[in-house]
């Protein structure tokens, strides 16, 4: 049984543009800015070739022609006060490599990253190879990737009394996260978060960037959806089939969150206009019933560093957004969710980060703090956003972090029928790209700087039924390079080790220490947190 939803919404109010809107202004250039640029770093904000009359949304509800690309779109709403051209990412940690930048971090022939043989012994542990044959099998790349990322078919069922919340990797940044019912006797509250089920993200499903690994499981397999968020509009975050398909499955229940300027894209598909709300940075949705019981649900657009663009024209027209979410019951205390959607953390201008795992167990634990510069005054600084986001709505409890390379590069590299030592196709450093995309040690990072309590305070308390428990936060890995498995979870696990965080592939093989804990699931995979 499902119970008719109520949004509410709380907008910021702001008596001067926000430092993340450009006024009148030029905008950075499109879909082509998630790669590295070959020009000068800019001055903490977004550039672009093209200004746009607004971007926000038309307070017009008529239906357009549905398009996979979308178009410029006024703001009726804006017109009041001062119109929005674009987007900017306001702190100095914002920062575009520059051509020498990205040169230096280019490399050719054989990957000799040491976290490599990380993965790969994992592999083989997993398979526990019993014959010759056998481990003659797992001896390629390829193999032992297939050993450690599988695409396993979907369990939907919930029960409240095994956990807060059950969550689903739909693969690449596409996740389910199933919470307690608000209403007592009704079915769970479920969130959708940057779901991606094409074969290709791209404008056609004929051409452009095709997945690695298929999806676990199509659109019409999903139980019904609450709530659609989306932290962007780049095509691998926002999929027009995938859009309409939700739509088509959920016609009545569905309700779809935005960061600023996307409503009008919904709009133009052929989506129902009360169905799609827009926010801004720091506004909120709460989510009740009709029922007076006094559980909510409040979604909060927060801060990301990154960009958005789904053409030459359109960059930065469009905000990005991270989400959080704050399940509150009366009986318990709030379970709180952060998903980072697609975000960097901290430029790393040299090609020798992150650091490679030493030999001595001495040098592993000093690691970390040798590599990390936390420091405001540092030349590339840490996006100072998530701390506020702590600050301002807690410490989360579950933590969905991207923990992407840069597959952009991978993604060519595997096109060409040449081994890795021959490839004229480059890799390039994760550093080079983390302001925009965060690789596996940024993400470890940032679960520890908003997990860590504060000076005074204890972590991880909550209230279940009357007691209390102290409960570990728990990191899930999304958005990740299905092409570069082994380097990718190989990184993963060295960045949690130096981090003295736990790494597992399943709750099962945590140990009750007390450390943070960080997933790597298989798609399709669950886990009850």
């Amino acid at each position: 049984m499902a119970t008719m939803l109520h949004c509410q919404l709380e907008r910021q109010e702001h008596q001067t543009p926000p430092s993340h809107h450009v006024v009148a202004a030029k905008t950075q250039a499109g879909w082509t800015s998630m790669l590295p640029s070959w020009g000068g770093a800019l001055q903490g904000a977004n550039e672009s070739s093209d200004s746009h009359e607004s971007a926000l949304e038309s307070s017009s509800g008529n239906r357009k022609k549905p398009g996979r690309i979308g178009r410029k779109a006024t703001n009726k709403e804006a017109d009041t006060t001062q119109k929005i051209s674009g987007f900017r990412n306001p702190w100095p940690s914002w920062h575009k490599p520059s051509a020498m930048e990205v040169w230096q971090a280019l490399e050719w022939g054989d990957d000799t990253d040491p976290c490599i043989e990380i993965a790969r012994k994992r592999a083989i542990t997993s398979r526990k190879p019993a014959t010759a044959q056998e481990s003659a099998d797992l001896k390629s790349n390829k193999s032992q990737a297939a050993a450690l990322l599988r695409v396993t078919k979907p369990d939907f069922s919930y029960d409240a009394q095994h956990g807060q919340a059950k969550t689903t990797w739909l693969g690449h940044a596409g996740v389910l996260v199933q919470l307690a019912p608000l209403k007592q006797g009704d079915r769970p509250v479920r969130c959708l978060f940057d779901p991606m089920f094409s074969q290709r993200c791209s404008p056609t499903q004929t051409a452009g960037p095709i997945r690695s690994y298929p999806p676990p499981c199509t659109v019409e397999d999903l139980p019904a959806v609450d709530i659609l968020l989306i932290s962007h509009n780049h095509y691998d975050h926002l999929d027009y089939d995938t859009i309409l398909a939700l739509e088509k499955r959920n016609p009545s229940n569905i309700h779809i969150f935005v960061p600023l300027g996307n409503r009008q894209w919904f709009l133009d598909s052929g989506i129902s206009p009360d169905r799609v709300f827009e926010l801004d940075w720091w506004d909120k949705a709460r989510i009740t019933t009709s029922s007076t019981e006094g559980s909510s649900l409040t979604v909060t657009c927060t801060p990301s560093q990154h960009n958005s663009g789904r053409t030459r024209t359109d960059g930065n027209a469009t905000l990005w957004s991270s989400w959080y979410i704050e399940h509150s019951r009366p009986t318990e205390e709030a379970y709180r969710i952060f998903f980072a959607g697609d975000t960097g953390y901290q430029f790393h201008a040299s090609p020798g980060w992150p650091p490679a795992p030493p030999t001595s167990d001495m040098e592993r634990k000093q690691v970390a703090a040798r590599a990390d510069d936390d420091s405001p005054t540092a030349k590339h600084p840490v996006c100072p956003a998530f701390q506020e986001i702590t600050k301002l709505l807690g410490s989360p409890h579950l933590l969905l972090l991207p923990i992407a390379v840069g597959a952009t590069y991978d993604y060519l590299r595997s096109m060409a029928p040449v081994p890795d030592s021959l490839n004229p196709i480059p890799r390039h450093s994760a550093g080079v790209t983390a302001a925009n995309h965060m690789p596996p040690w940024d993400s470890v990072r940032l679960l520890n700087v908003m997990t860590s309590p504060a000076e005074g305070e204890t972590a991880g308390k909550t209230t279940i039924q009357n007691r209390t428990t102290v409960q570990r936060p728990v990191a899930i890995a999304m958005h990740w390079d299905p092409v570069e498995v082994l380097k990718t979870l190989g990184q993963l696990e060295w960045a949690c080790e130096a981090h003295d965080v736990h790494f597992a592939r399943s709750m099962e093989e945590v140990d009750e220490d007390g450390r943070a804990i960080f997933l790597a699931l298989n798609h399709g995979e669950s886990v009850l947190t």
